[in-house]
């Protein structure tokens, strides 16, 4: 693919053009352009999707994405849990599968189950080409060779060449980002929201890190990992007094286990009230924790305390550090309820100076799925396999 069929890709990608606006925005000539258009719609990555309104002439056609052709694959190892969709190259998605819910799966058993889940969608689409895949992976990634350096908190989860043993056995390109950048890339892909003010991304998953926007672009460092949050060097004054595990209380697993032995410290006629939520997997339950009524669930009160305390810190910090125009809470944080949100926003606020306070906009993401880093792992792929020029 040359950079004009690259440019032509990212310009009508979620907004059909006319000839007319491709010209405007591609600098060649109109054979040029017209060709261009030619082998891309040959090639079924483009197709006539609709016409213009019309100005006294006859209307123009506007081109746009096909999205009848082509599949992608998205993938998030949650460890425990893997997550897997297949959505057209707009980013729609079309098939879901989720895999190992309170297993934390070993590398080859991720890689036999997308392998299979792979080969199912091959045939269940024949008439359908799968042409990528994108992974959103925990832990320590190479941002240029896609492996998994490390996920310190599983082991076995070291120096793993994901990318290059999936592109062997699967023949299609794989591409690998951090999982809460994936999240950022959706919550940005979705909203439309701008790349050019300084934005971070807080995302809670097994763990809770920063996504940082600066300057129009994702900062990756070294190791693909920058922002992850270490609570051994965090300072959090209400819960210094307390016997807390601040690792647990940032972490889907860590806070499910202070739910289970919060609950099981109550009498057995009071256990009955979170029936309910014991009975959740690990990730749903810890949805409805942060959207729960407390009068009517108490527990939650604890532990919502206890989260909004560890990530109010976290934030102020941040926001100290890299001064940023805007703040969005997203990943398992796009659940929490509106009085949630405000507790938390309210908490931020009261450890920052006026200057930054006042400034700072902070919002929660706009798009919720659980699907949510797979979808921005097919986006990260989409910018990868059809936007580079």
């Amino acid at each position: 693919m040359t950079s004009l069929h690259a440019s032509i890709l990212k310009t009508l990608w979620k907004s059909p053009q006319s000839l007319a606006d491709l010209q405007r925005a591609t600098p060649v000539s109109l054979p040029t352009l017209r060709k261009a258009i030619q082998e891309l719609t040959s090639e079924r990555w483009i197709r006539v999707v609709g016409q213009a309104d019309a100005n006294g002439g006859r209307p123009a056609m506007l081109f746009g994405i096909d999205d009848t052709r082509y599949l992608l694959v998205g993938v998030h190892i949650q460890l425990p849990g893997l997550r897997l969709i297949t959505s057209d190259l707009n980013g729609q998605v079309m098939h879901e599968e989720t895999l190992f819910e309170r297993i934390r799966p070993t590398p080859n058993e991720v890689i036999e189950a997308i392998e299979t889940y792979v080969s199912e969608i091959r045939s269940c689409y024949p008439d359908q080409q799968l042409v990528g895949l994108g992974i959103a992976a925990p832990g320590f990634t190479h941002p240029i060779t896609g492996d998994i350096i490390s996920v310190g908190r599983v082991p076995g989860w070291d120096d793993f060449p994901i990318c290059q043993r999936l592109q062997n056995s699967l023949g299609i390109p794989a591409v690998i980002a951090n999982d809460v950048d994936c999240m950022a890339f959706a919550e940005f892909h979705e909203s439309g929201r701008s790349f050019t003010e300084n934005f971070i991304f807080v995302g809670l998953d097994e763990g809770v890190k920063i996504s940082m926007f600066l300057n129009g672009a994702l900062y990756k460092g070294s190791f693909g990992n920058t922002g992850l949050i270490r609570t051994k060097f965090l300072h959090v004054p209400s819960l210094e007094s307390q016997d807390h595990n601040l690792e647990e209380i940032i972490t889907i697993t860590g806070i499910n286990r202070i739910f289970e032995e919060l609950v099981g410290a109550l009498p057995p006629a009071e256990q009955d009230r979170y029936a309910e939520l014991m009975a959740l997997s690990h990730r749903k339950r810890l949805r409805r924790i942060l959207q729960a009524d407390h009068n009517e669930f108490p527990l939650c009160v604890t532990i919502m305390q206890q989260l909004r305390a560890v990530l109010a810190v976290v934030i102020a910090n941040t926001i100290y550090i890299l001064q940023p125009d805007h703040v969005v809470l997203g990943g398992m944080l796009g659940a929490m309820s509106p009085k949630a949100f405000a507790d938390l926003r309210r908490a931020v606020y009261a450890y920052l100076p006026e200057l930054f306070a006042n400034h700072v906009d902070m919002q929660q993401s706009q798009f919720h799925s659980p699907n949510m880093s797979a979808v921005g792992a097919i986006y990260h792929l989409i910018d990868d396999l059809m936007f580079a020029e």
